[in-house]
């Protein structure tokens, strides 16, 4: 054994004699990075890949105390994944804050892979979202400006900037008051130098061309990503190819915003915006020319009842008890917005129905005055016409037009869910005293009838 030290001596020893500490220091970190390991209790794991396992994980005190939760992630250093998270925990430790990054706690090398652990990220996920509010203009107000915002800090915050690569629904988080951007597992830095990326990793329907060998990503990637998830956000759909070779039509994309989607995901980066910051301008330009630059004031309006992602977390944002409802878009809100998607279909069919049978009871009144009163039947047939559609449609119709689910009609009338509900009841009860008073006056021209001559 003393042999053998002597042999090892010898090996950490350079050709000048002096001990080179190249080898103590990595055995060092590496025992320090087992003992940082240990000191984390498992609680479930979230993601398992073969570049990537993803853990919740409580830190376990000297004492036997526990706090968390916290993510860990073991990625494959080889394929070079997980670099950006040390970047940013260094910019972190330096005292810069990011609004809408997570917390890097700790970056280290455990065995072959990279070790990052950070805080754990309440709320629910883009996705979980615009399902339960349902997608629409409105709500793209309400996110998209903010998901700039938070991109535009990895390109505009560091130097060079981080590129994410992998935005997608499930890797942007909401609470009522906060967004942050997760999963910077293939994020990269830009290298001015490089022809292309060395890795191709990232979700196909929200990548761009360039991340799957056509050239090498930079914030134009991100700008193409970004152009994707507004039209997730506007129509809950896969931007598959399909909606890309069909550009992006559809009845709940307004026209010019169509037109910042289409720009925004080009296959050539040269024609797509050359910064989120730009992407963001365009949107913002395509709001004001859709008709709907008050849902989009609302929506950056920081004061709590004017937020509609606020409205909806009636829970506790510090635990992410959200309570899961479909809530409105506006003000006041949506009459029976609470209710499932589905079931607003068949409120709506039923109202349908029972307003296609009172028409058809008016035009038989109308047409056949015999089977109504014979103060009606005695009356000229333009008389009755009159008085029976002022009492269904202008009476009748926006009764039920107010207690409609508004989110079917707004697949095919889109325009109709920016419209804010105070401006609906506004303008119905308008038109129920305007068909009141014509029913009421139309009456007071009906002959009179001989109550005895009726009765013979």
């Amino acid at each position: 054994m003393p042999q053998a030290n002597r042999h090892r001596s010898r090996a950490l020893s350079t050709s000048s004699g002096t001990m080179d500490t190249t080898m103590p220091d990595e055995l060092t970190e590496h025992l320090d990075a087992l003992a940082r390991d240990d000191c984390y209790r498992v609680d479930a794991v979230l993601k398992d890949s073969a570049f990537e396992t993803t853990q919740r994980v409580f830190f376990v005190g000297a004492n036997g105390a526990e706090q968390g939760p916290y993510v860990r992630k073991y990625l494959d250093g080889d394929a070079g994944l997980g670099l950006a998270y040390e970047r940013i925990m260094k910019a972190q430790r330096s005292g810069r804050r990011f609004l809408h990054v997570p917390l890097i706690v700790d970056c280290y090398t455990a065995g072959e892979r990279r070790a990052v652990v950070m805080e754990y990220v309440r709320g629910e996920t883009l996705a979980d979202v615009v399902y339960r509010c349902d997608p629409s203009v409105e709500l793209a107000c309400d996110v998209f400006p903010k998901l700039c915002e938070a991109v535009s800090e990895l390109h505009e915050g560091f130097d060079p900037p981080i590129i994410h690569r992998d935005l997608k629904p499930s890797n942007i988080m909401l609470t009522s008051s906060s967004l942050t951007v997760i999963d910077f597992g293939i994020s990269r830095t830009f290298n001015d130098g490089a022809d292309e990326d060395t890795r191709r990793f990232g979700t196909r329907a929200y990548a761009p061309p360039e991340q799957f060998g056509y050239g090498q990503t930079d914030v134009r990637s991100d700008v193409y990503a970004l152009g994707m998830l507004l039209y997730f956000c506007l129509t809950e759909k896969t931007p598959d190819a399909k909606a890309r070779k069909n550009g992006f039509h559809d009845a709940r994309v307004p026209q010019p915003m169509r037109a910042v989607i289409v720009r925004a995901t080009a296959f050539d980066p040269a024609d797509r915006y050359g910064s989120v910051v730009e992407l963001e301008r365009a949107f913002h330009a395509a709001a004001r020319c859709s008709g709907i630059a008050d849902a989009l004031s609302e929506a950056a309006d920081p004061a709590p009842m004017q937020d509609p992602l606020r409205e909806a977390a009636t829970g506790d944002p510090r635990t992410g008890s959200v309570e899961k409802r479909r809530v409105p878009h506006t003000t006041l809100g949506r009459m029976l917005s609470r209710v499932p998607f589905a079931l607003g279909v068949v409120w709506d069919v039923l109202l349908a129905a029972f307003f296609a049978l009172l028409c058809v009871v008016a035009v038989i009144q109308t047409i056949d005055p015999a089977q109504g009163s014979a103060q009606y039947a005695a009356a000229p047939l333009g008389l009755r016409a009159l008085s029976y559609g002022s009492l269904v449609l202008l009476v009748v119709g926006p009764v039920l037009y107010l207690v409609s689910d508004r989110r079917p009609l707004g697949r095919f009338v889109p325009r109709l869910l920016s419209i804010p509900i105070e401006r609906d009841m506004a303008v119905c009860f308008v038109v129920f005293l305007a068909g009141l008073a014509v029913f009421m006056v139309t009456g007071q021209f009906f002959p009179p009838v001989d109550v005895n001559l009726a009765a013979g």
